[in-house]
């Protein structure tokens, strides 16, 4: 437990300072991924994801028109299923999909403003550019950082729990086993006792 707790504080430190305290926080702090898709996530937004909701951030995310999402192929599970944001990233969500393996040959197919990206992190767009894992993804790292953290928060309680029966059962264990070496002490002085009081007896008959 206490290696879980010191996880937690330590992740919860790092999550802190990356959600930032001024006026513009990034809306990466707003945004939930299940486990396992924060590389296609940070693949599909990148530096947007330090964007900010606030109205007066030199970079804000102000919410465009509806996107109606493409017609994705067989393989492609749209990000947004996976991905809770707030509405102004609901266009762009809309038009990115995810796949396992390799995109390029589906991003050909790809209609105007549509992005592939994949669980690695790679980065298929309509328009031909093209995008490798290779460099690692701050936004990714941290996204990965906060899921580990709400695992961990999940799993404390049940931790605190398990750490409490133990001790209980510890101590029981403990009062029973000296309730036992109590009743030996008894039990060996008894003999000793009996004796005693025969030899008292044997002194009153005598006189």
């Amino acid at each position: 437990l206490s290696r879980c707790v010191a996880e937690i504080d330590g992740l919860a430190a790092v999550v802190r300072r990356a959600a930032g305290s001024g006026a513009h926080p990034p809306v990466l702090g707003e945004i939930k991924v299940q486990p396992g898709f924060e590389k296609a996530l940070a693949a599909a937004l990148g530096d947007e994801l330090e964007a900010s909701l606030a109205e007066k951030a030199p970079a804000r995310w102000a919410g465009g028109r509806d996107a109606e999402a493409p017609r994705w192929p067989d393989g492609v599970r749209p990000l947004s299923d996976v991905v809770a944001a707030p509405p102004a990233l609901a266009a762009r969500l809309a038009l990115v999909g995810v796949i396992e393996g390799e995109g390029a040959s589906l991003a050909r197919t790809l209609p105007v403003g549509a992005r592939l990206v994949s669980l690695r992190g790679d980065l298929w767009r309509w328009d031909g550019f093209i995008r490798s894992p290779d460099a690692a993804s701050a936004a990714a790292a941290l996204l990965e950082r906060r899921n580990r953290l709400d695992a961990l928060s999940a799993e404390r309680p049940a931790l605190e729990t398990a750490k409490a029966d133990a001790a209980r059962a510890s101590a029981q264990a403990r009062a029973a086993a000296d309730a036992a070496r109590d009743r030996a002490r008894a039990a060996r002085a008894r003999p000793g006792q009996m004796q005693a009081a025969l030899g008292q007896a044997r002194s009153r008959l005598a006189a």
